[in-house]
């Protein structure tokens, strides 16, 4: 009885843990929630909302985010130059907090917004290597980052 305790015990913090590391990162709602709120927004609004995954604006779609660089496309690495992250986290961490009141999460939530917003209009006034101002591509309608298509997979032995 004690073993079957200590596996089910072990069994949970395991999923719980898995769960934990398996959380999509927050930064895609707020990236969201700006061009929403953005008059010259509206298209890359639609755009972001017919992508399957909300990362692909800034990140390589099927890269591994862990790895070093994070995957990111040249826009991500121009936003990530200028994003305080440690901040960002730690504002964000707050609007998630269930002890933190309504007005400290909806401060928080301001800060953590300031921060990415900053990040990304600086990323905005940059160039591609193609020449092209990543803030016309997303007044555009166009993904600003530069997504070289998937390698192919490995022929089948």
């Amino acid at each position: 009885m004690k073993r079957s305790l200590t596996l089910l015990a072990g069994s949970a913090v395991t999923l719980f843990a898995v769960s934990t590391a398996m959380a999509l990162p927050p930064i895609p709602p707020y990236v969201a929630e700006h061009y929403a709120k953005d008059p010259n927004g509206a298209k890359i609004t639609e755009t972001l909302k017919m992508q399957t995954g909300k990362c692909a604006m800034c990140h390589i779609p099927g890269a591994d985010k862990k790895a070093k660089g994070h995957g990111l496309n040249d826009f991500g690495k121009a936003v990530h130059d200028n994003l305080k992250h440690k901040l960002f986290m730690a504002e964000h961490a707050i609007t998630i907090d269930e002890k933190a009141t309504a007005e400290q999460k909806a401060a928080a939530k301001t800060k953590a917004m300031d921060l990415l917003v900053g990040a990304l209009k600086k990323a905005e006034e940059l160039k591609n290597a193609d020449g092209k101002v990543f803030g016309d591509l997303i007044k555009a309608g166009t993904m600003p980052g530069n997504n070289p298509p998937a390698a192919p997979a490995p022929p089948a032995k």
